[in-house]
């Protein structure tokens, strides 16, 4: 919650500030910070021994929290800071609170399964499916980006702030998964 929090301020602050560097540094740092959380504790976890559903459960919830900071901080700052200026961002909002939904849900049940003691492997399974997918979302995403020139974004465009959050959001999500699966496989 603290890293959520901050995260949200430094984005939020700096885009309200219209101040385009800065929330594009900012947005960059808090990324780095949750990919670097998310991998650290996966490797900890791993080195412990841990329960894999526990290991797929702390992947699922460093993308949950990814996912949550895109769509609260494009709520905050399409909804009240910018005031509604670029229309499309509710669209986004609503796709990301709904990942993010998903990925909470998805790390409670195999926290669960870890808590017993339970390896369910068609779940599991699901799991690598479903990391491989967004790794592959995020790649075409953040290629997407640059190709359509809308990373690094200029501030005539209101979509500005949002691309940066596409961009860096999406480098943490597909740097988690990345690691997840290359964990997986030793």
């Amino acid at each position: 919650m603290v890293s959520l929090t901050l995260g949200l301020c430094a984005v939020i602050l700096t885009a309200g500030a219209n101040q385009p560097l800065l929330n594009l540094l900012s947005t960059g740092l808090v990324s780095v910070a949750f990919a670097s959380l998310g991998i650290r504790e996966n490797r900890k976890l791993i080195a412990e021994g841990a329960h894999k559903s526990a290991i797929a459960a702390s992947t699922a919830r460093y993308i949950g929290l990814v996912w949550t900071w895109g769509a609260l901080a494009l709520l905050v700052i399409y909804a009240l800071v910018f005031d509604n200026t670029w229309k499309e961002w509710w669209q986004f909002f609503l796709s990301f609170a709904a990942a993010a939904v998903g990925s909470i849900i998805f790390a409670n049940m195999l926290g669960r399964d870890a808590e017993q003691g339970r390896h369910d492997e068609s779940v599991m399974g699901l799991g690598r499916l479903l990391v491989k997918v967004q790794l592959i979302g995020m790649m075409v995403g953040i290629i997407s980006l640059l190709i359509d020139g809308k990373f690094p974004r200029d501030t005539a465009h209101m979509d500005w702030a949002a691309c940066n959050i596409f961009f860096f959001g999406g480098l943490a999500i597909a740097a988690i998964c990345a690691n997840a699966l290359a964990a997986s496989r030793s």
